[in-house]
């Protein structure tokens, strides 16, 4: 049974590392009775109609939040981008897109037939290698050549935790009439009590998707959309929310957002105050560390610069490579020796996910971890800085290559068509490759990389890495041939 399984994982003595935000600790949550399972009955409100106490819980959420208009998820963030994306565009509109934005943003430009115009963020250097941050000159770029953008959405901040500068951002967007929507699933936890800087509510976004389950306490699938300002209308989302979401919301999981919401009105300043402690403690104590780079903590303070406008310090971007390490093989370090379970790993870091529900303990083991690793054996890996293509062609929209047949073949023989399906590296589910835009050399000896450091990649259609769906050039003179 699925129970017996997950019973004995979680008495394994696995330290979580990783999301749901909870960690499993039983003392900072309210617990959850089977009893409270309740339906749309009589004096228990509707989530999709909310006029009695889910109005209210949602109503406290906006106050606590700084927001003008919240809605409970249960069907997690990507149902708040879908809803989003389709309240604010139409078929055929274009939107400008980071390109480093999760799957559910691109299955939406899919789903809503929409044109997205892509912004990249550079690169941070070496040990480390991931996206920085969207800078707002490329913003203001696009917006300038697509007069007619319907929507401009961004992730920040990125599961590395790099942030934007969203304040810029909005100004730009506001200038030029058009919502500013922020993929903010890592960062419900910003601005709320300081030691962190302020989320993209507080920063003029008109609208903020939130994950309460990743850096918050509530259960799995529990998220928010904020509405802000007058550019989003918060009708046409609730419109569209009845839509992608489930028509049987759970009131276990709207439960666990008002109560999580709540113990952070009575207690949250005491427990943001130990948990900052934490993160400090942990800085100095891995200032020994000779061969660990640790993004911002200990010795590795990477200077902010036009890469990184701030940083998500609830975020430990672990890179032993100087010791001879890649992310998934650091990462299977972790699990095997020491019992810790971190959130992802790419091709040179791995990703530790913290919040205030952590323990000393965790924090204990993974510095006594770290420095066992820092002055053992040295391993073999070399560092790669190609974690993500540099430039994408485009051969067609991507609503256009879904609407295609296509062909399944072996990756290496992909070089040069036409992709049919999404690629990427999960997590974090940025896609390496979307449909319609050509599998180039470039890509392939990314995916070359990412495999031979360890890290896991998936398809959309085949599930694997090793075939690739493509659209046979042969298909697409069919179809051309029989619109003329």
């Amino acid at each position: 049974m699925l129970y017996n399984t997950l019973k004995l994982y979680s008495e394994s003595g696995i330290y979580p590392f990783h999301m749901p935000g909870h960690k499993r600790n039983a003392e900072m949550a309210m617990p959850l009775s089977i009893t409270h399972d309740m339906t749309e009955v009589d004096g228990l409100d509707d989530l999709h109609c909310a006029d009695g106490i889910l109005k209210d819980a949602m109503d406290n959420a906006a106050c606590f939040f700084g927001a003008d208009k919240t809605f409970f998820l249960v069907n997690g963030s990507t149902c708040g981008i879908l809803a989003s994306l389709a309240a604010c565009t139409k078929r055929g509109d274009t939107i400008i897109c980071a390109r480093n934005c999760h799957k559910s943003v691109y299955n939406g430009i899919s789903l809503l037939g929409l044109k997205p115009q892509y912004i990249t963020p550079n690169t941070i250097p070496l040990p480390f290698g991931c996206y920085g941050s969207i800078n707002p000159t490329d913003v203001e770029r696009l917006l300038k050549q697509n007069i007619y953008t319907a929507a401009v959405i961004i992730t920040s901040p990125t599961y590395e935790g790099i942030i934007s500068d969203i304040k810029t951002i909005s100004d730009l967007c506001h200038h030029y009439g058009v919502p500013l929507i922020v993929d903010e699933a890592h960062g419900a936890h910003l601005g709320l009590f300081g030691g962190f800087p302020n989320g993209a509510v507080k920063s003029g976004a008109d609208i903020v998707i939130q994950s309460t389950h990743k850096t918050l306490g509530a259960v799995t699938q529990s998220a928010l959309v904020h509405v802000c300002g007058k550019l989003a209308d918060s009708k046409k989302i609730a419109q569209k929310l009845a839509v992608f979401e489930t028509s049987s919301p759970s009131y276990l999981i709207t439960e666990s957002i008002d109560s999580t919401i709540n113990i952070l009105q009575k207690s949250g300043k005491n427990l943001f105050s130990a948990y900052l402690k934490r993160l400090d403690d942990f800085s100095e104590k891995v200032k020994q560390l000779k061969h660990t780079d640790i993004l911002f903590y200990g010795n590795s303070q990477y200077e902010k610069n036009g890469e990184i406008f701030a940083f998500d310090r609830s975020k430990l971007i672990i890179s032993a490579v100087k010791n001879g390490y890649s992310g998934a093989q650091l990462s299977k370090i972790l699990l095997d020796k020491y019992r810790i379970q971190v959130e992802m790993s790419s091709l040179n870091y791995v990703v530790a996910m913290t919040s205030y529900c952590d323990t000393d303990e965790g924090f204990d083991r993974l510095i006594s971890a770290l420095r066992e690793i820092d002055c053992g054996t040295v391993g073999s890996y070399s560092p790669k800085s190609a974690a993500m293509p540099t430039g994408y062609i485009r051969a067609m929209e991507i609503f256009e290559a879904d609407e295609l047949d296509k062909t399944e073949i072996p990756l290496v023989q992909a070089g040069g068509k036409i992709c049919g399906e999404f690629l990427f590296a999960y997590p974090p589910g940025i896609p390496l490759v979307v449909p319609g835009e050509i599998i180039t050399k470039e890509l392939l000896i990314v995916i070359s990389e990412l495999k031979s450091a360890g890290v896991l990649l998936k398809s959309s259609a085949s599930g694997c890495a090793e075939y690739i769906t493509i659209i046979d050039n042969q298909l697409i003179c069919e179809k051309n041939a029989a619109k003329t």
